[in-house]
């Protein structure tokens, strides 16, 4: 259930971040890019999808934990996406495999 929760705020998080002007989002995969084109839906998507998060991280850990947990993470996630975005760390079949792997982990331990 967390990793889903991660993996939502990060969404939203990269969403928000594409929203702005200075942003110019060129090499990322098809499904995305016409997504961040239009800096208004980007926008709206990053807010459903945050506001989604804020909604299931309340019903996780409770009314307080769980805002100041979204407060958290998306600190977090703000900033990961802000400082290593610029340089292409973030390659999508690595996201994608360290989604399923903590997938994996949180089904087995959990």
């Amino acid at each position: 259930m967390y990793t889903f929760l991660l993996l939502l705020i990060f969404a939203g998080s990269f969403f928000w971040f594409c929203s702005s002007e200075k942003v110019k989002i060129k090499h990322a995969p098809a499904l995305i890019l016409p997504l961040v084109s239009d800096k208004m839906r980007a926008k709206i998507l990053g807010i459903v999808l945050l506001g989604l998060s804020w909604v299931l991280t309340m019903y996780l850990q409770g009314l307080l934990s769980g805002t100041l947990a979204f407060g958290a993470y998306s600190m977090g996630f703000f900033s990961l996406i802000v400082l290593l975005w610029p340089y292409h760390y973030f390659q999508w079949k690595q996201l994608t495999v360290v989604f399923l792997v903590a997938l994996l982990l949180e089904t087995i331990i959990f």
